[in-house]
């Protein structure tokens, strides 16, 4: 009995050894497995894993130099009402200009008659603190609103009856960006700077409604507010764009410093397109690149009637405030009655361009930006064009800065006498307009035809595009006829914050 027992003791012992071994070795391959899982995590900049996780990620959980704020989260929803009570007519009165600024060409008048905030808080997902600079802290928060705001627009377009519409289910997701500029003297703060981040890019959603009737009564509607908004908010907030609040006695040359100037001149040479899409059910597409660097400086080029592969061989120059971040826009459109439809779109980054050094690009049009969000991903042919980057020097920047200031002032000048449709307009969409009664005159008598019976569709059809190109001709004629000034030759517009006589203004900066 004591030699079974022995023998027992022996083979249970090895076994439990031999478990245990078992699962060591079996632990230590899991947690070997789970550190290599967490480098590679740790490799992924936060760009890509916003693309695996959704939007919906909070940053903090996988980037630690964002802190979890849900104290700040806690309180805020607690003043909120005195928020809402304290500055949504605040917010409603500085809205309206910022509208009229940006208001599309296809809308001959845009108010806001009712603006809501809502009762549903933002919320900050993470903060993070940074002291890039000397005198400064600079503090980025991950901000996010899915509230129920009410706004409701009033928008009387250039033919028909003015319509409300409302904008519901407003949400945003973006990175705010708080700079403090210190100072010895209380109250140790002397000016604060308050931008979005461009990356990640803020996505704002919403859903238009027109109230008592559809969105198609007023064709591209949906369109024109996107650009409208879009515009908006890369102007007046995005960075570089920043909005410069003075604390007490701010020095002149602080502000200076934390205002936006132009930093060089970008010469860009539209070349060519190849293999355009066609938009058009009889013919082909009438071809014309819309450019811009900030939104509120377009310029257009000239319109290539029927033709896929169109050369333009023109030149512009534009003023540039932030080469590291700012991109030159390629947005190729079919001219069209009522609203022109997009051809393709593309963006040239600055940062990668050479100083004084010519460029040819050739890029890949897509149908928008954002490619990730695009379901048509079919080709769109492709867009040629050299650009040229020249920094300022001193000199040169002052000049460039007296030359904008004119150019809004011009813009300006023509808006009030009704020349342009509103200052978001490019070179000739505004006057484009002129002539448009009559293009659709001749547009009307083609759809009319279209309508006798279906084998004269194709005549009226026809008819239709002989009516377009009619309207253009006329639209043309009272265009040339308007514009006289050279001054014209290029869009007006303003930068958001531009140093003037030792003040600063804030502006809106887009098309």
């Amino acid at each position: 009995m004591v030699l079974v027992g022995l023998v027992f003791g022996f083979v249970v012992g090895v076994g439990l050894m031999t478990g245990l071994h078992y699962c060591m070795l079996h632990r230590s391959r899991k947690r070997i497995q789970k550190i290599a899982a967490i480098r590679l995590l740790n490799s992924i900049q936060q760009d890509e894993l916003r693309k695996l996780c959704g939007s919906s990620f909070p940053t903090w959980v996988s980037f630690p130099t964002f802190e979890k704020v849900n104290w700040l989260n806690h309180n805020l929803a607690k003043v909120w009402p005195s928020v809402v009570l304290a500055t949504e007519q605040l917010v409603k009165e500085a809205l309206q200009p910022i509208l009229e600024q940006y208001r599309p060409p296809g809308i001959q008048a845009l108010k806001l008659d009712k603006f809501n905030i809502g009762t549903v808080p933002p919320k900050f997902d993470g903060i993070r603190v940074q002291s890039l600079r000397k005198s400064q802290i600079i503090m980025d928060m991950e901000f996010r609103w899915g509230g129920d705001a009410s706004i409701i627009l009033g928008i009387n377009p250039v033919i028909g009856p003015k319509l409300p519409v409302q904008l519901k289910n407003l949400s945003l997701f973006t990175t705010v960006r708080v700079i403090f500029q210190l100072t010895e003297e209380m109250p140790c703060i002397s000016a604060v700077v308050v931008a979005l981040l461009s990356k990640p890019k803020p996505q704002i959603k919403y859903t238009l409604k027109v109230i008592g009737g559809s969105t198609g009564a007023i064709p591209g509607l949906s369109e024109m507010i996107d650009e409208m908004i879009e515009s908006a908010v890369a102007d007046q907030v995005q960075w570089p764009h920043r909005i410069v609040v003075p604390i007490g006695n701010a020095p002149p040359d602080v502000l200076s410093d934390l205002g936006l100037k132009l930093q060089g001149k970008l010469t860009v040479q539209v070349i060519k397109a190849t293999n355009l899409k066609n938009l058009e059910m009889v013919g082909k597409s009438d071809p014309y690149v819309r450019l811009y660097v900030r939104v509120l400086f377009k310029e257009k080029t000239r319109v290539i009637d029927n033709n896929l592969n169109p050369v333009w061989n023109e030149q512009f120059e534009f003023d540039v405030e932030d080469q590291e971040t700012q991109s030159l826009i390629l947005d190729v459109k079919d001219e069209d009655i009522g609203t022109d439809k997009k051809l393709g779109i593309t963006s040239i980054p600055l940062a990668g361009l050479k100083h004084d050094e010519e460029e040819e690009i050739t890029k890949n049009l897509a149908v928008s930006l954002d490619r990730d969000r695009v379901k048509d991903k079919g080709d769109r042919g492709s867009i040629t064009v050299k650009v040229l980057y020249h920094p300022y020097t001193k000199e040169e920047q002052d000049a460039a800065m007296e030359a904008e200031k004119k150019k809004l002032e011009e813009k300006e000048r023509l808006k009030n006498a009704g020349i342009v449709g509103s200052t978001m307009d490019a070179v000739g969409s505004g006057v484009k307009l002129v002539g448009t009664g009559v293009g659709m005159v001749g547009s009307g008598l083609g759809a009319g035809a279209s309508v006798v019976g279906s084998g004269v569709g194709i005549v009226g059809s026809g008819l239709g595009k002989a009516g377009k190109r009619l309207g253009r001709v006329v639209t043309r004629h009272a265009s040339s006829n308007k514009l006289t000034s050279p001054a014209t030759a290029s869009p007006v517009s303003a930068s958001p914050m531009h140093q003037q006589n030792g003040s600063f203004r804030a502006s809106i900066t887009q098309e």
